[in-house]
């Protein structure tokens, strides 16, 4: 399977006409990380978005219940296989709102933000077509991190989930 092809079952990148994709595909570089590794934290400068190719990561928020305690992580979300991750890159200030902890060995696609901004203010109908799907993405994450933090029974489930994987 191509590059191409494989950017064609992403979340961000499927539906693209194939001239986008290879632009795409130009720009990205391939990643492995371990089960337990960290991919990006949360406040630190976006550099990359990232395709998840294979395994399942954790989206935390590092919340702190009291003042004088140290913070937890707190996952609010699990990307799977074609999701987009650290979208930060392509929004201002260009820092990471959540972590990014592998539940399993994973394997990504990242893509330089600063040279994927380029190209989408060089061709706008690219460019405002990944912003509709960035922002329905960054929407949806919202919402689910709303009702977790809300709920706890959410964060029951999610704790179960991130369990059940281990």
């Amino acid at each position: 399977m191509t590059l191409v092809d494989t950017l064609k079952n992403t979340e961000l990148f499927g539906g693209l006409e194939t001239g986008h994709l290879e632009g795409v595909a130009n720009m990205c570089r391939g990643a492995s990380y371990r089960k337990g590794e960290t991919i990006f934290r949360e406040g630190d400068e976006a550099k990359e978005l990232y395709v998840l190719l294979d395994g399942r990561v954790a989206l935390e928020m590092e919340v702190r219940p009291m003042p004088d305690r140290p913070s937890i992580p707190t996952a609010v979300e699990v990307a799977t296989e074609g999701e987009t991750l650290g979208w930060s890159a392509l929004v201002e200030p260009y820092v990471y709102t959540l972590s990014a902890r592998c539940m399993a060995n994973c394997r990504v696609l990242a893509i330089n933000g600063d040279m994927l901004r380029g190209v989408m203010a060089d061709d706008l109908i690219l460019g405002y077509e990944l912003m509709k799907r960035l922002t329905k993405t960054i929407s949806l994450r919202l919402a689910h991190t709303r009702l977790r933090l809300v709920s706890g029974l959410g964060l029951v489930l999610l704790d179960k989930e991130l369990k059940a994987s281990k």
